[in-house]
């Protein structure tokens, strides 16, 4: 892959696809990239030399070969490519980490544009941040939707819920959490939350695998749930340990945004995941993050990887800095199994890494990464793009609007110089990425 290595130069690459984006929306041209191998994201056969229709920021139409394109339509010719649904970041935090340095004071607009920057030059068209957003965040995603800013789509938890003195940890930039003790304390916060329109809630009720520190009371994360759901929100859950999986599918909790890794996944936790409909982002690469740079495993000499380094982090993850987790080893293992297990069962299984919220989770080598340990884990490449795809709009309920190449659906496309079918490590092969309709320049 040959990806830019200045962000002087991606930043002008946007500028580009800002003004080519107003002027398509001026003349309303049809687009029609023709000859690619298509794969939809919702798991039907991929189409052979086959042609989409682009007009004003959106998928018109999705052709056989032969198809006649509509008069007067400007024709790219991308014949022997695979067009796909651009990845979506299903579990990801903006801003924390900033070279070898993270906390709350690298949570800039500066930074956080830096690094959709990086999430776009990796394939990435939409990352959902979960709960660690400060609000300036609410006024990027408002002139995204205006048109005014063209990066990847931000999907926002704003300040999630988590613990006083407990998860998430303050001293990992976890500063905006609203930390209630009393139901009254809960409706507060929801209330002050949901005015900024956030597009989900966060919760964090574990330990995070430290006895001494306190989950969250089950009586308030059951009211975050409640009152969440009377405003129309989706509630992901920060999880670990199988028993409290099954306590928040009891109470209506939407999505795990983690693997259950204490034990295997039982019977019942399935059964409710599947008559409440609960999606799973298992995070796989979060566990492997603890302890495969100890390992050297020969892709941390790959181009993909290192340019996705910011400066002073090759040297980090040497030093006694980067701390190996052993335990993570045996959580990826379980992890692993229970999503298999959960995916045979028919839950639906999304793709999220936990990027971004420390030095080691790598923003945008870990999507790939991470499609590639769902496929060692059992799922088939064209399940694992599935998961990166329609999986993540249908769980974070942005179907409406991207994760498949149907007609309607908003234009981010992803297209590859080989086909992830053949191996998913293809994802990495990036020829171009296109956001809604444009071309980014830039990526070769």
């Amino acid at each position: 892959m040959r990806l830019p290595t200045k962000l002087a130069a991606m930043a002008g690459a946007l500028c580009m696809l800002a003004g080519a984006g107003a002027n398509a929306q001026a003349a309303s041209p049809a687009t029609v990239l023709q000859g690619v191998r298509i794969i939809d994201g919702q798991g039907g056969a991929p189409i052979e030399n086959g042609s989409i229709v682009i007009r004003d920021g959106r998928i018109e139409a999705v052709q056989p070969q032969g198809a006649t394109p509509p008069a007067g339509a400007r024709l790219v010719d991308l014949r022997g490519k695979t067009v796909m649904p651009a990845l979506i970041a299903g579990h990801a935090h903006l801003g924390i980490t900033n070279g070898a340095k993270s906390g709350a004071a690298e949570i800039t607009p500066a930074n956080v544009t830096r690094q959709l920057q990086k999430y776009a030059r990796y394939g990435v068209g939409t990352v959902a941040v979960f709960g660690t957003d400060h609000d300036f965040i609410y006024r990027m995603r408002a002139d995204q939707r205006a048109g005014k800013l063209t990066l990847p789509t931000i999907v926002t938890a704003g300040h999630g819920f988590g613990v006083p003195h407990g998860a998430p940890p303050v001293a990992m930039g976890m500063d905006q959490v609203y930390r209630p003790t009393t139901i009254e304390a809960v409706r507060k916060d929801i209330e002050k939350l949901a005015a900024r329109k956030p597009d989900l809630v966060k919760i964090w009720v574990d330990d995070f695998g430290d006895d001494k520190t306190k989950k969250m009371d089950p009586a308030l994360y059951r009211e975050v749930i409640r009152e969440a759901h009377q405003r129309g929100l989706k509630v992901v859950a920060h999880v670990y340990y199988l028993e409290d999986a099954k306590r928040l599918a009891r109470d209506g909790v939407d999505l795990f945004g983690h693997s259950v890794r204490d034990r295997p996944v039982d019977a019942e936790l399935i059964a409710l995941m599947k008559e409440k409909n609960i999606g799973y982002i298992p995070t796989l690469q979060l566990d492997e993050a603890f302890f495969v740079y100890a390992d050297k495993p020969d892709w941390m000499q790959d181009r993909f990887f290192r340019d996705a380094l910011d400066p002073g982090v090759e040297a980090w993850l040497a030093s006694p800095a980067y701390k190996v987790k052993q335990v993570s080893k045996q959580d990826l293992a379980t992890a692993k199994a229970n999503v298999l297990a959960l995916h045979k069962a028919g839950v639906r299984v999304g793709m999220g890494t936990d990027s971004g919220a420390t030095i080691p989770r790598i923003q945008g080598f870990a999507e790939h990464r991470e499609l590639e340990l769902l496929t060692a884990a059992g799922l088939t490449p064209m399940q694992a793009l599935q998961a990166a795809t329609s999986g993540n709009a249908a769980i974070l309920g942005i179907d409406g609007e991207r994760g498949a190449l149907v007609p309607g659906k908003q234009a981010d496309l992803l297209v590859l110089d080989a086909n992830p079918l053949d191996d998913i490590r293809n994802t990495r092969k990036i020829h171009a990425l296109w956001l809604r309709g444009v071309p980014l320049e830039g990526l070769r």
